[in-house]
Protein backbone atom coordinates (compact mmCIF):
# COMPACT_ATOMS: atom_id res chain seq x y z
CA UNK A 1 0.00 0.00 0.00
CA UNK A 2 2.78 2.27 1.15
CA UNK A 3 4.66 1.48 -2.23
CA UNK A 4 1.90 2.09 -4.00
CA UNK A 5 0.77 5.25 -2.12
CA UNK A 6 4.37 5.95 -3.14
CA UNK A 7 4.07 5.35 -6.70
CA UNK A 8 0.77 7.08 -7.06
CA UNK A 9 2.24 10.19 -5.48
CA UNK A 10 4.43 11.76 -8.41
CA UNK A 11 2.36 10.83 -11.27
CA UNK A 12 -1.28 13.11 -8.89
CA UNK A 13 1.56 15.91 -8.13
CA UNK A 14 2.55 16.61 -11.74
CA UNK A 15 -0.60 18.39 -12.76
CA UNK A 16 -0.31 20.69 -9.87
CA UNK A 17 3.37 21.45 -10.77
CA UNK A 18 2.31 22.09 -14.33
CA UNK A 19 -0.76 24.26 -13.25
CA UNK A 20 1.88 25.89 -10.86
CA UNK A 21 3.76 27.37 -13.29
CA UNK A 22 2.99 29.87 -15.53
CA UNK A 23 3.03 30.20 -19.30
CA UNK A 24 6.31 30.90 -21.17
CA UNK A 25 6.25 34.33 -21.91
CA UNK A 26 7.37 35.70 -25.58
CA UNK A 27 10.72 36.89 -25.88
CA UNK A 28 9.61 40.34 -26.68
CA UNK A 29 6.83 40.77 -24.29
CA UNK A 30 10.04 39.50 -21.54
CA UNK A 31 12.24 42.52 -22.87
CA UNK A 32 10.05 45.02 -22.67
CA UNK A 33 9.35 44.16 -19.18
CA UNK A 34 12.91 44.43 -18.57
CA UNK A 35 13.53 47.64 -20.17
CA UNK A 36 10.62 49.69 -19.31
CA UNK A 37 11.83 49.77 -15.17
CA UNK A 38 13.87 52.50 -16.54
CA UNK A 39 11.01 54.42 -17.38
CA UNK A 40 10.92 56.23 -14.46
CA UNK A 41 14.56 57.48 -14.49
CA UNK A 42 13.85 58.46 -18.57
CA UNK A 43 10.64 60.49 -17.08
CA UNK A 44 13.04 62.52 -14.73
CA UNK A 45 15.14 63.32 -17.24
CA UNK A 46 12.60 64.34 -19.50
CA UNK A 47 11.68 66.93 -16.93
CA UNK A 48 14.81 68.07 -16.25
CA UNK A 49 15.36 69.11 -20.15
CA UNK A 50 11.89 70.35 -20.18
CA UNK A 51 12.88 72.69 -17.42
CA UNK A 52 16.60 73.96 -18.68
CA UNK A 53 14.51 74.61 -22.38
CA UNK A 54 12.24 76.62 -20.30
CA UNK A 55 15.09 78.25 -18.60
CA UNK A 56 16.85 79.00 -22.29
CA UNK A 57 13.62 80.42 -23.83
CA UNK A 58 13.27 82.89 -21.11
CA UNK A 59 16.70 83.57 -21.00
CA UNK A 60 16.72 85.06 -24.69
CA UNK A 61 13.63 87.03 -24.30
CA UNK A 62 12.94 90.50 -25.80
CA UNK A 63 13.16 92.33 -22.62
CA UNK A 64 16.55 91.55 -21.65
CA UNK A 65 17.82 88.40 -20.34
CA UNK A 66 16.77 86.91 -17.58
CA UNK A 67 19.78 84.71 -16.92
CA UNK A 68 23.54 85.75 -17.16
CA UNK A 69 25.55 84.76 -20.40
CA UNK A 70 27.84 82.27 -18.50
CA UNK A 71 24.74 80.65 -16.51
CA UNK A 72 23.00 80.19 -20.02
CA UNK A 73 26.06 78.77 -21.46
CA UNK A 74 26.04 76.14 -18.65
CA UNK A 75 22.41 75.62 -18.93
CA UNK A 76 22.84 74.63 -22.47
CA UNK A 77 25.39 71.91 -22.14
CA UNK A 78 23.28 70.58 -19.56
CA UNK A 79 20.45 70.60 -21.78
CA UNK A 80 22.28 68.66 -24.62
CA UNK A 81 24.00 66.05 -21.60
CA UNK A 82 20.37 65.17 -20.41
CA UNK A 83 19.68 64.92 -24.03
CA UNK A 84 22.21 62.77 -25.04
CA UNK A 85 21.39 60.95 -21.37
CA UNK A 86 17.92 60.16 -22.58
CA UNK A 87 19.08 58.13 -24.95
CA UNK A 88 21.05 55.80 -23.63
CA UNK A 89 18.38 55.05 -21.29
CA UNK A 90 16.00 54.65 -24.26
CA UNK A 91 18.12 52.08 -25.98
CA UNK A 92 15.78 48.96 -27.13
CA UNK A 93 12.59 51.23 -26.35
CA UNK A 94 11.27 50.50 -29.57
CA UNK A 95 10.81 46.49 -28.58
CA UNK A 96 7.35 47.82 -26.97
CA UNK A 97 6.65 49.57 -30.11
CA UNK A 98 6.86 46.34 -31.99
CA UNK A 99 4.77 44.87 -29.56
CA UNK A 100 1.95 47.11 -29.42
CA UNK A 101 1.72 46.30 -33.11
CA UNK A 102 1.86 43.18 -33.15
CA UNK A 103 -1.47 43.28 -30.43
CA UNK A 104 -3.28 45.12 -33.29
CA UNK A 105 -5.28 43.06 -35.81
CA UNK A 106 -3.19 42.29 -39.14
CA UNK A 107 -2.90 44.75 -40.74
CA UNK A 108 -3.39 47.47 -37.80
CA UNK A 109 -4.96 50.40 -38.64
CA UNK A 110 -3.81 53.47 -40.18
CA UNK A 111 -4.07 55.91 -37.26
CA UNK A 112 -2.25 52.99 -34.60
CA UNK A 113 0.31 52.39 -37.41
CA UNK A 114 1.46 55.94 -37.79
CA UNK A 115 1.35 56.33 -34.05
CA UNK A 116 3.41 53.45 -32.96
CA UNK A 117 5.19 52.59 -35.90
CA UNK A 118 6.54 56.26 -35.88
CA UNK A 119 7.42 56.46 -32.58
CA UNK A 120 9.08 52.97 -33.08
CA UNK A 121 11.54 54.30 -35.42
CA UNK A 122 11.84 57.52 -33.53
CA UNK A 123 13.41 54.73 -30.94
CA UNK A 124 14.96 52.72 -33.11
CA UNK A 125 16.96 55.96 -35.00
CA UNK A 126 17.88 57.74 -31.70
CA UNK A 127 19.66 54.54 -30.59
CA UNK A 128 22.36 55.16 -34.03
CA UNK A 129 22.19 58.76 -32.84
CA UNK A 130 23.39 58.29 -29.85
CA UNK A 131 26.28 55.78 -30.87
CA UNK A 132 27.00 58.54 -33.27
CA UNK A 133 27.26 61.77 -30.45
CA UNK A 134 29.17 59.42 -28.84
CA UNK A 135 32.09 59.12 -31.51
CA UNK A 136 31.16 55.06 -32.14
CA UNK A 137 29.45 56.16 -35.51
CA UNK A 138 30.66 58.56 -37.84
CA UNK A 139 30.08 62.05 -37.12
CA UNK A 140 28.99 62.91 -40.84
CA UNK A 141 26.12 60.87 -40.01
CA UNK A 142 24.61 62.80 -37.16
CA UNK A 143 22.76 65.28 -39.27
CA UNK A 144 20.84 63.00 -41.30
CA UNK A 145 19.85 60.78 -38.51
CA UNK A 146 18.80 63.77 -36.51
CA UNK A 147 16.50 65.04 -38.77
CA UNK A 148 14.94 61.49 -39.74
CA UNK A 149 14.39 60.87 -36.04
CA UNK A 150 12.94 63.94 -35.19
CA UNK A 151 10.43 63.22 -38.12
CA UNK A 152 9.54 60.09 -37.28
CA UNK A 153 9.25 61.40 -33.25
CA UNK A 154 6.67 64.29 -34.62
CA UNK A 155 4.44 62.13 -37.25
CA UNK A 156 4.10 59.51 -34.28
CA UNK A 157 3.00 62.09 -31.92
CA UNK A 158 0.73 63.17 -34.74
CA UNK A 159 -0.57 59.54 -35.06
CA UNK A 160 -1.14 59.49 -30.99
CA UNK A 161 -2.79 62.76 -30.35
CA UNK A 162 -5.24 62.31 -33.53
CA UNK A 163 -6.24 58.47 -31.57
CA UNK A 164 -6.45 59.98 -28.16
CA UNK A 165 -8.86 62.62 -29.43
CA UNK A 166 -10.58 59.91 -30.78
CA UNK A 167 -11.41 58.42 -27.44
CA UNK A 168 -12.28 61.80 -25.69
CA UNK A 169 -14.65 61.93 -27.81
CA UNK A 170 -15.97 58.72 -26.99
CA UNK A 171 -15.60 58.79 -23.20
CA UNK A 172 -17.48 62.03 -23.30
CA UNK A 173 -20.21 60.12 -25.84
CA UNK A 174 -20.28 57.47 -22.72
CA UNK A 175 -20.66 60.36 -19.51
CA UNK A 176 -23.09 62.28 -21.78
CA UNK A 177 -25.24 58.89 -22.05
CA UNK A 178 -24.66 57.98 -18.68
CA UNK A 179 -26.21 60.95 -17.39
CA UNK A 180 -29.12 60.23 -19.61
CA UNK A 181 -29.78 56.49 -18.37
CA UNK A 182 -30.22 58.80 -14.77
CA UNK A 183 -26.50 58.72 -13.14
CA UNK A 184 -25.62 61.32 -11.08
CA UNK A 185 -22.61 63.02 -10.90
CA UNK A 186 -21.50 61.62 -7.86
CA UNK A 187 -22.19 58.03 -9.23
CA UNK A 188 -19.04 55.69 -9.29
CA UNK A 189 -19.62 55.14 -12.97
CA UNK A 190 -19.51 58.68 -13.81
CA UNK A 191 -16.73 59.60 -11.32
CA UNK A 192 -14.59 56.66 -13.18
CA UNK A 193 -15.38 58.45 -16.73
CA UNK A 194 -14.23 61.67 -15.64
CA UNK A 195 -11.21 60.48 -14.17
CA UNK A 196 -10.23 58.74 -16.91
CA UNK A 197 -11.45 61.35 -19.14
CA UNK A 198 -9.40 64.17 -17.44
CA UNK A 199 -6.30 61.99 -17.72
CA UNK A 200 -6.80 61.23 -21.05
CA UNK A 201 -7.16 65.01 -21.91
CA UNK A 202 -3.25 65.55 -19.64
CA UNK A 203 -1.91 63.15 -22.01
CA UNK A 204 -3.08 65.12 -24.95
CA UNK A 205 -1.69 68.58 -23.84
CA UNK A 206 1.92 66.26 -23.01
CA UNK A 207 1.56 65.04 -26.43
CA UNK A 208 1.31 68.51 -27.92
CA UNK A 209 3.95 69.78 -25.96
CA UNK A 210 6.32 66.93 -26.91
CA UNK A 211 5.26 67.73 -30.87
CA UNK A 212 6.03 70.90 -30.51
CA UNK A 213 9.70 70.36 -29.16
CA UNK A 214 10.21 67.57 -32.31
CA UNK A 215 8.69 70.26 -34.86
CA UNK A 216 11.15 72.96 -33.15
CA UNK A 217 13.81 69.64 -33.72
CA UNK A 218 12.40 69.47 -37.56
CA UNK A 219 13.09 72.90 -38.34
CA UNK A 220 16.14 73.63 -36.73
CA UNK A 221 14.82 75.67 -33.90
CA UNK A 222 13.31 77.65 -36.01
CA UNK A 223 9.58 77.64 -34.27
CA UNK A 224 8.91 80.06 -31.69
CA UNK A 225 9.30 78.67 -28.41
CA UNK A 226 8.37 81.63 -26.29
CA UNK A 227 4.47 81.43 -25.22
CA UNK A 228 4.46 77.72 -24.87
CA UNK A 229 5.55 78.19 -21.13
CA UNK A 230 2.44 76.39 -19.80
CA UNK A 231 2.44 73.85 -22.48
CA UNK A 232 5.82 72.66 -21.33
CA UNK A 233 5.42 72.79 -18.10
CA UNK A 234 2.38 70.33 -18.47
CA UNK A 235 4.04 68.19 -20.51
Amino acid sequence: MAAAAAASSPSSSEPRKQAAHPPPRDFLVHLEAYLSRRDGVDKLLKISRYAARLALAGAGGGSGPLIAPAAAARLKLFESSVGLSRKAFRLGKFVQNVNALRAHPHPPPPLVLLAYGGEGVYYFLEQFVWLAKAGLLPSHLLPRLQLLSAWAELLGYVGSITIKVEEIAKLESSVKMRLKEGCGEESDVVRTLRGKLLLKRMSVVQDVADAVMALGDVTDGKVVMEGLWALYFLG
